[in-house]
């Protein structure tokens, strides 16, 4: 991981070794860019039901602080993050699961 450039907002744009970036925001925000249509929030969630509703609603957890922030970042790229470019390994992903389902439907 590479901290690529810090915008006048105090946004912080790091690269990733598989091609992808994450942007770290003073908001308390962490999101990716997986060369998608969109940015992607990888911040914590908590789920919670008002009194008298029958919906379950989501909230993102913030992390204001960041050194806090940085330390999530570092831990979840530890988790997640491959060798290989992403591109790659989402196009082995969509093709495996075709051929699982081809595979399901018609028992080859």
């Amino acid at each position: 991981m590479k901290l690529i450039e810090i915008n006048k907002n105090g946004t912080q744009k790091f690269e990733l070794k598989d091609g992808r970036f994450i942007y770290s925001y003073t908001s308390g925000y962490v999101r990716i860019d997986s060369n998608l249509d969109r940015l992607y929030q990888i911040n914590k969630v908590t789920r919670y039901t008002p009194p008298n509703s029958n919906y379950e609603y989501y909230t993102r957890v913030l992390i204001p602080c960041p050194e806090e922030r940085f330390q999530y970042i570092v831990d979840w790229v530890d988790r997640n993050v491959k060798d290989i470019p992403y591109t790659i390994t989402r196009d082995l992903r969509n093709k495996t699961g075709w051929i699982k389902y081809y595979t399901k439907k018609y028992g080859y």
